[in-house]
């Protein structure tokens, strides 16, 4: 093929060689935005969840330290919570993430004294709360 030929060539297809490049480039833009948006919607709804089961802890923290029966929860649910929100927090943010594992060694160190200990609940509803702040600053911050 010719030099003149070639130019020819390309001259009648160029329209079709700028449409398949566009296309190419259109499809990679949508491929990736459609990762972006599987892993928002992914963290999304971990970090919904983290929430309620904060909500659940602290409300069970709270029976066991002030409910005289103690009907209305035991450790053993809130160790059940505890490594339910660390399997949760996996799926967000490394800062969650590091927030739940905090979270659990307060809970390890303080459940044995949370029955008869207001500190003891003080210190767990503390890790609480970090935790849904930094779980609700992260779900402000995906896009």
């Amino acid at each position: 093929m010719t030099t003149s030929t070639f130019r020819q060539v390309l001259q009648a297809n160029l329209l079709a060689i700028i449409s398949v490049l566009i296309a190419v480039a259109s499809l990679s833009y949508n491929t990736w935005r459609n990762d972006v948006s599987e892993l928002n919607r992914n963290q999304r709804a971990a970090g919904f969840a983290v929430l309620q089961e904060l909500a659940k802890l602290q409300l069970l923290v709270d029976h066991l330290t002030y409910d005289d029966k103690r009907q209305r929860g035991d450790t053993i649910e809130g160790w059940t919570r505890i490594v339910f929100i660390g399997d949760l927090a996996s799926l967000t943010s490394p800062e969650v993430d590091a927030g739940a594992k905090s979270l659990r060694q307060q809970w390890e160190s303080e459940v044995g004294r949370l029955e008869s200990s207001e500190a003891a609940n003080a210190a767990i509803s503390r890790s609480v709360e970090s935790l849904r702040l930094e779980t609700l600053r992260t779900l402000s911050d995906l896009r």
